[in-house]
């Protein structure tokens, strides 16, 4: 099929060609099959249409016999004394029912783009791995403005309370925090993700967004060259029509207006040419921009996901250490059990103590909001200190035994037992135990199985195991398996009590 070139950057290696029936396609320098010479806007050329787009494209050889294409337009004729200058300035392009080329590729892929951006968030995740095994947590998102209070108000009452060790903890739980919520709000908006995580660091895309808007900033500069031109020709014919036609000023006059068309229509031509080449670039920039943002969407969504929820681990597990050292170092203050034994305070020393004694001095039928934030936080911590276990052991005798041990140490303990794991695991998403003791020496239990289903369904689950000899073998397993404590099955009533309370407490 024949055409001529009418759209052709060096820079991109993109163009598009138009036939004599008007039919347009795109075509890439990957398709030119010349030798000695590169494409350029204006030759006519030979090529094989696939759709929208031209294959093998070469130059057409002289006098080879094709379609002659429409005769152009003639040019219009300058007649001997100069008329006003039409408006030569450019329709707007009709739109094509046309599909997007797809020409431009990515040099870089989704996935590494997200690993490159958040690589200070894996930095951090990484260098926190310890911290990850831990399963005592306290959501600090909930009670990060409670805790910064506690601890102010404890400095307050005891100066020196405040020692490295401590200050240590909690510089470390606000960078934790810090880096949580710049994570959350660098990816709250998908549109702004895409756009700087992985458009970004498209070479090629970012390059042809560049030349686009060099183009649009030359079409507007051409544009305004063109309408001043008109207006002087408009001015200048206008004089002409004072002027004698033979006289030295009418002849220089008259050129000059020539000269002004000329460069007019030259600039007329360059706005089209650049309007044809953007329209082409922009959608080649659409395209891409389709072409991966679902692919997008989906690998990020699953990275925010999964990396959320370990920076939130990280600062939750902070918190619980840094909420224990702070009430442990103030139990061992002079002026704070002073503070707390004039307040009335017989409680052993904790957030829910200090929350309470606090709450005691509002009234609650006038509590703000933020206030009414510090009761549903009283009933989180109240809710967290009630410890749910799940127990599984095909021994009967030995459970029960377990359940009268759980009641002496604190009745407040929720208890499930269960000789089967089929029976309970079921049921853990409603139980949401904060420990799982399991015996790993069960007969057909499927230990990865059991545990590996009970921390997906509980995240922050314990898990400890009963033993009735422990062993290299049970260690071993005990390590691989992540595991808090073991419980052995050879103690009496009254040390597996003391046990149970020791490693419960």
């Amino acid at each position: 099929m024949e055409g001529k070139i009418v759209v052709y950057s060096d820079q991109t290696g993109l163009g598009k060609i138009i036939t004599p029936e008007r039919k347009k396609y795109n075509f890439s320098v990957d398709e030119w099959d010349e030798y000695d010479t590169m494409p350029a806007i204006g030759q006519t050329i030979l090529f094989e249409p696939e759709g929208i787009n031209a294959r093998h494209v070469r130059l057409m050889e002289k006098g080879a016999t094709q379609d002659a294409p429409p005769e152009p337009a003639p040019r219009p004729v300058e007649s001997d004394a100069p008329k006003q200058a039409p408006n030569f300035l450019p329709e707007a392009p009709k739109p094509e029912d046309e599909t997007p080329p797809t020409g431009l590729e990515a040099s870089m892929e989704v996935e590494a783009c997200i690993q490159m951006h958040f690589a200070d968030i894996l930095k951090r995740i990484a260098e926190n791995r310890d911290l990850m095994r831990e399963n005592r947590r306290l959501d600090f998102v909930r009670m990060h403005r409670f805790l910064n209070t506690a601890y102010n108000n404890l400095i307050e009452i005891d100066h020196s309370f405040e020692n490295y060790e401590l200050a240590e903890v909690r510089q470390q739980l606000l960078e934790a925090y810090d880096t949580y919520r710049d994570f959350k709000a660098k990816t709250a908006y998908i549109q702004n993700a895409y756009q700087q995580v992985f458009l970004n660091k498209q070479m090629r895309y970012k390059e042809l967004r560049a030349k686009l808007e060099l183009n649009k900033a030359q079409i507007a500069k051409l544009s305004e060259s063109a309408k001043n031109r008109e207006q002087e020709i408009r001015e200048k014919s206008q004089k002409l029509k004072s002027l004698a036609p033979q006289s030295e000023e009418y002849i220089y006059l008259f050129n000059e207006i020539k000269i002004l068309k000329r460069a007019m229509v030259d600039a007329i031509h360059e706005v089209a040419k650049l309007t044809e080449e953007n329209r082409l670039y922009v959608e080649m920039l659409d395209n891409f921009y389709k072409m991966h943002y679902d692919r997008f969407k989906k690998a990020f969504g699953e990275f925010v996901e999964s990396h959320d929820a370990l920076l939130r681990k990280i600062q939750d597990v902070l918190a619980y250490k840094f909420d224990a050292m702070m009430w442990k170092k103030a139990n061992r203050s002079k002026p704070i059990q002073n503070f707390f034994a004039q307040a009335g305070i017989t409680d052993e020393f904790s957030a829910i103590t200090y929350l309470k004694y606090y709450l005691k001095t509002l009234d609650t039928s006038k509590l703000n909001q933020q206030n009414q934030e510090l009761l549903e936080l009283l009933q989180y911590l109240e809710q967290q200190t009630k410890k749910r276990v799940v127990c599984i052991d095909d021994d009967t005798e030995f459970l029960a035994l377990i359940k009268e041990a759980f009641g002496e140490i604190d009745r407040d303990i929720r208890v499930s037992l269960s000789t089967r794991p089929e029976t309970v695991l079921p049921d853990l998403k409603n139980l949401q135990p904060n420990v799982l003791i399991v015996n790993p020496e069960l007969r057909g239990i499927d230990l990865e199985g059991v545990v590996g289903y009970a921390r997906k369904t509980v995240p922050d689950l314990e898990v400890a195991f009963f033993g009735k000899r422990i062993n290299r073998e049970l260690l071993m397993r005990a390590k691989e398996f992540n595991v808090a404590a073991i419980i052995p099955k050879t103690l009496h009533k009254q040390e597996l009590t003391e046990q149970l309370r020791q490693y419960i407490e």
